[in-house]
């Protein structure tokens, strides 16, 4: 490090909200030392070399459009690891496409920070650029004649980032252009070996980008903010397709949905869904929410907002359980209706003993505490075999059905009735 155990970081911007928001964000971890701040594009040189920092973070809105010629200067003389700070605005992304291709290490966007700051999103960029620090120091040590592999790693590189970009600009036009869609998967009673609910999942195809996993664009919409607008648009169209199917006199189910992290760090979330069950008709005992472990590491904001949402009357389910951490204590301390075993525990059953002790005693544990139990990924007859035979109610998963879309969930319904 530049400093004594700690990363020098020189801020480049004309704007005093921005300067305030990395001198607080920066201040918040002792890795970090603000060396200096630099409103002048004009004068970065003669800043870099006085304060040699292990990390710059520049502004792309300098006035005069200064960023990106400035930004050319310091790759060309002293280059140095970048951090851009960009904006949500569309016409922010050629810039920023820009910036990248003349050698910044990462992009960020400044409304995530000032507008939704929260710890998580300011630790986040923060582990950002510690990312960018280390892989500047890593190109240090390489030789200075750069091989074809080098060549093709940029290129890839390069890429990749062009993907990124594209995905985030086709990702906020998604909802109004009707891109989006959710598909089903039931999930079955094994009582009966009759479905009572679905779990919704959401797809994405776009005419330029084709058919986009959710692992690639959810992350993204996470990161941009758009995952609120993206999550409010499921919610509606699950909780309007349940009520349109019992309306229809089709057998009544619940609907369950996923709500990421940012999403449950949101103080609306809970009004947004009682609006939505006013507007759809919905009654909450057929909405379910989907948590997972990693969005509740505050015990006490956690527990405010599912009190929330359970006042409301909608069911909390915890999903992908096992995969985080304090796990028993969340089903200790929150009002939690329904535990999900994570599907990494289901596969091997038979074969893995270690997974066959965890499964049995996740559902014992859930059974004395008045947990109903899903077990997630199941695929074959052993699985569900197994299953049954430790007291397990119910499951999801390709034996029984994949996600498919509302018109094949209509048939079942048709078939149940």
């Amino acid at each position: 490090m530049g400093l004594i155990d700690r990363y020098g970081v020189l801020v480049i911007s004309d704007s005093e909200q921005v300067q305030g928001v990395m001198t607080t964000i920066l201040g918040t971890d002792r890795q970090f030392q603000l060396v200096g701040i630099s409103a002048h594009g004009s004068s970065v040189l003669e800043e870099i070399w006085r304060l040699r920092p292990d990390l710059i973070i520049l502004d792309m809105e300098l006035l005069c459009g200064r960023a990106l010629p400035v930004l050319q200067l310091i790759m060309d003389h002293r280059p140095t690891p970048v951090v851009v700070l960009s904006t949500l605005a569309s016409e922010a992304s050629m810039p920023t496409i820009q910036a990248m291709r003349l050698g910044a290490a990462d992009y960020f966007h400044k409304e995530m920070l000032e507008e939704q700051g929260g710890r998580g999103m300011n630790d986040y960029f923060l582990e950002r650029c510690k990312v960018a620090i280390q892989q500047g120091m890593k190109s240090v040590h390489q030789a200075s004649g750069e091989s074809a592999e080098r060549n093709i790693a940029k290129l890839q590189e390069e890429q990749r980032f062009q993907r990124r970009m594209a995905i985030e600009f086709q990702l906020r036009k998604a909802i109004l252009q009707g891109e989006l869609r959710i598909v089903y998967q039931p999930v079955v009673d094994l009582q009966t070996s009759l479905m009572v609910g679905l779990e919704c999942l959401i797809r994405w195809h776009n005419a330029e980008l084709g058919e986009v996993s959710p692992s690639e664009f959810i992350p993204i919409a996470e990161e941009t903010g758009v995952i609120h607008d993206i999550g409010e648009w499921v919610l509606r169209e699950a909780c309007l397709q349940n009520k349109q199917w019992q309306d229809a006199g089709l057998p009544a189910i619940f609907v369950a949905v996923n709500v990421s992290r940012c999403q449950f760090n949101d103080p609306r979330l809970s009004g947004m869904i009682e609006d939505i069950l006013r507007e759809t008709g919905l009654q909450p005992g057929y909405l379910e929410l989907e948590i997972t472990e990693s969005l509740s590491m505050d015990a006490k904001l956690a527990e405010g907002a599912l009190a929330n949402l359970k006042r409301l009357g909608v069911r909390i389910a915890m999903d992908d359980f096992g995969t985080g951490y304090s796990s028993f204590g969340y089903l200790r301390d929150f009002p939690i209706d329904k535990m999900k075993i994570d599907q990494s525990f289901i596969k091997g059953l038979k074969h893995r003993h270690v997974n066959a002790v965890i499964v049995q005693t996740m559902i014992t544990m859930a059974q004395h505490l008045g947990l109903a139990v899903v077990a997630e990924g199941v695929e074959s007859e052993e699985e569900l075999n197994i299953l049954r035979e430790y007291g397990c109610r119910y499951v999801q998963g390709y034996y029984f059905s994949r996600p498919v879309e509302f018109q094949q969930i209509e048939n079942m319904l048709v078939h149940l009735s």
